[in-house]
């Protein structure tokens, strides 16, 4: 797979005035040999295909924009709505496009689909990211690794004993696999998407290794699927699903009338988030609410736009240092 190294421009020094009181004292109390941090402006479902969506004339100060999913239907024509809603605002800075479930519900089996959006999204200077990675920085000192996948739920947030019934009871209440296919004529059904989603842990737990190891300056990992680790590199991971239980508000998390419906909102992947080597910070979607909080090791951050509820705290230009 085709790995993208990026220079980024610094946005920074931040003006106090621009930072949150958290950013401010981490820029005061940073060491001069400490890599400067970057600011990642963090957004997810859009769902401008439900109610329209326009960015402002000026973006907020950002290093990169992740995109956690749920733009629209369609994955071209999400990456295509991205490129038009900023088009002359992002001042060459790279745009990160994480697709959601949403994106696959235009009946265009997913395999398909990615084939034809990551050329168009390259083209149009987009970077889509699919079991895929991304390293924002200067090339020769430390910098941020992006690790990007939809992850898809594997059914097992009660417990892998559960799985089984967990699946069974999505092919009859799911609706993804409804809207979504896996080759032309063929649902999406729940064992695509365990399956998805065991791909893309496997792709993040082996990539967490490769960084950690090499910017820890123990050497290198044979075969990273991560090129170009330098010493002090952090790693974000940006997913479309939520990979924790705790991500979501309680009638999700633990449903009184549909107990098997949490085991297509969200994975644990709790035990990532508290190993070593665990990711700096965690963006996802998919959750009805701004979220941010630490599991573990990491900072775990959502900021999706709730058509339905004004009080979500869904902030269109919300930014985040890392």
């Amino acid at each position: 797979m085709t790995r993208h190294v990026f220079p980024t421009r610094q946005a920074f020094p931040l003006p106090a005035a621009e930072a949150t009181p958290d950013e401010a004292v981490r820029l005061e109390t940073r060491h001069p040999t400490q890599p400067m941090p970057l600011r990642l402006w963090v957004l997810s479902d859009l769902r401008v295909d439900l109610n329209p969506f326009e960015l402002d004339a000026a973006p907020p100060r950002f290093d990169a924009a992740v995109v956690a999913g749920g733009i629209c239907p369609g994955l071209c024509d999400a990456v295509l709505w991205l490129a038009r809603a900023l088009d002359g605002r992002r001042d060459d800075r790279p745009v990160i496009l994480v697709p959601g479930p949403v994106e696959f519900c235009d009946g265009v089996p997913v395999g398909e689909a990615l084939a034809r959006a990551v050329p168009l999204a390259r083209e149009l200077g987009i970077t889509l990211l699919h079991d895929t990675s991304i390293r924002l920085g200067d090339p020769e000192t430390s910098g941020v690794h992006i690790l990007g996948a939809t992850l898809w739920p594997d059914f097992a947030v009660d417990g892998t004993a559960n799985s089984r019934e967990a699946r069974a009871h999505a092919r009859h209440r799911w609706s993804i696999k409804d809207l979504a296919s896996s080759a032309p004529g063929i649902p999406f059904l729940p064992h695509d998407a365990a399956g998805a989603h065991h791909r893309s842990r496997a792709y993040i737990e082996d990539a967490l290794s490769a960084v950690v190891v090499g910017s820890g300056g123990y050497g290198s990992v044979a075969a990273s699927v991560i090129p170009s680790i330098l010493t002090g590199d952090r790693v974000v991971v940006a997913t479309a699903y939520p990979p924790s239980r705790s991500c979501l508000p309680p009638d999700l998390a633990e449903p009184l009338l549909d107990p098997w419906r949490v085991n297509w909102h969200a994975s644990d992947l709790d035990a990532v988030m508290q190993a070593w080597g665990a990711p700096a910070v965690w963006v996802h979607g998919n959750v009805p609410a701004v979220l941010d909080r630490r599991i573990g090791r990491t900072r775990v951050v959502s900021n999706p736009r709730n058509r339905g509820d004004p009080t979500s705290g869904f902030e269109p230009f919300r930014t985040i240092l890392v």
